[in-house]
């Protein structure tokens, strides 16, 4: 993944599971960061629908929905997809290889995709094909739910603190940087009839390093003018 303004990151030098270990830990603030993205994704889902994961990794957010989701996961990369298969097939849940940019689905295909911290990772010549892959695949009235870093906050010094603290440096690895407007206009450039764009996650996964509950009452008692405008992820929700 790359554009002409970075060098290629070699994701394969991330262990495959990496990410699914830290959120099964169920401890600490890296941990809790990840249980509260995914939360957050799915309170935008229905009780029940055919849902579609693009760059699930390693199956982890798919693997923990419940039964009443009908789950594909996709990726491009062959030994993700092998262990979230090793780790999370059920009855309501596959995982498929795909090729970059393009989704191996018929048209109106799923009521919901989702697409967690991709878009960051891939040029914006590569977000519009995938986009209108996604798209496609919807079925009418369908809805995206996409998430990225947000660099119209605080998201740059956090990322700053983590290129120096974390075992993997983001600097190669982010190489297109999102704002509230910036994504809002590419989603309805993308085609899309609706869309709405806020930012979530402020202080609430810090707080797990002091005690993991007490990291979800702060996140429920968050002022939503503070989160929704200064919350370090961004949340991008459009219907077809």
């Amino acid at each position: 993944m790359s554009d002409n303004n970075s060098a290629d990151y070699d994701y394969d030098s991330i262990p495959v599971g990496y990410y699914d270990d830290i959120y099964r830990l169920n401890t600490g603030m890296q941990s809790k960061w990840h249980h509260l993205k995914f939360r957050k994704v799915f309170s935008e889902f229905p009780n029940s629908c055919k849902h579609l994961d693009v760059a699930c990794g390693p199956g982890t957010f798919v693997g923990n929905l419940p039964p009443t989701i009908m789950s594909i996961g996709v990726d491009i990369a062959n030994a993700q997809i092998t262990y979230a298969k090793s780790k999370y097939s059920q009855s309501n849940v596959d995982f498929k290889l795909m090729s970059p940019g393009n989704l191996p689905f018929d048209d109106a295909s799923f009521d919901i995709i989702t697409s967690i911290e991709l878009i960051e990772h891939i040029s914006p010549e590569e977000t519009k094909i995938l986009l209108k892959e996604c798209l496609r695949v919807l079925k009418p009235r369908g809805k995206l739910i996409i998430t990225t870093p947000n660099y119209g906050a605080f998201w740059p010094i956090l990322e700053t603190v983590l290129n120096r603290v974390s075992k993997l440096s983001y600097k190669e690895q982010h190489i297109t940087k999102y704002k509230k407007y910036r994504l809002k206009q590419t989603l309805s450039e993308a085609g899309f009839n609706t869309v709405k764009v806020k930012s979530f996650m402020f202080s609430a996964p810090f707080t797990a390093a002091l005690n993991w509950r007490i990291a979800d009452i702060i996140d429920s008692i968050e002022p939503d003018f503070i989160v929704n405008n200064l919350g370090h992820l961004l949340l991008g929700v459009a219907t077809k």
